[in-house]
């Protein structure tokens, strides 16, 4: 009997182990809108790591999740990091200025249209959509703490071609 017991006790601790380690390290996430195509659409699933704010920090084009609050209440929000605290964003006719150099974005989809020209501050991350015409980002919100970040995307669980 005693046996038993232990070893129901050792399986209710593995799985709180496992379960544990997936919050962290595999957190799975449903997708909603547009603003990452052609990278992510609509109804993907996809793996956040929430690790990534323990180890290192978040760097430029990580996609990164976080908490959006407005009158239509809070929901998640996911974008990619274009600048990090430091670094001098100009959004320009060509493109996303980060540092005096054009970046090459081949995951952007239409023009990046807005006026930005910043220093990000200390502990931010400027955030754009891939699908930058479809996109509510830091165009329109401003930089995002880095303590607002709740993790990073680390690939698509479903579907998993695509």
């Amino acid at each position: 009997m005693r046996r038993n017991i232990r070893n129901w006790g050792n399986d209710i601790l593995r799985a709180a182990i496992i379960l544990l380690v997936l919050f962290y390290a595999c957190w799975p996430l449903r997708l909603s809108g547009g603003s990452m195509e052609p990278t992510y659409d609509n109804g993907n699933v996809v793996c956040v790591s929430r690790l990534a704010g323990f180890f290192g920090g978040y760097d430029r084009g990580d996609v990164v999740v976080f908490d959006y609050k407005d009158e239509d209440g809070e929901r998640q929000v996911i974008k990619r990091v274009i600048a990090v605290e430091g670094d001098r964003l100009e959004i320009v006719p060509e493109g996303v200025m980060v540092n005096g150099v054009l970046l090459d974005e081949p995951y952007a989809m239409g023009p990046t249209e807005g006026v930005a020209d910043l220093v990000i501050p200390p502990d931010t991350v400027f955030v754009l959509g891939d699908h930058r015409t479809e996109s509510f980002d830091s165009r329109n919100m401003g930089v995002i703490a880095e303590k607002d970040l709740k993790g990073k995307v680390l690939f698509r669980l479903f579907p998993f071609f695509g």
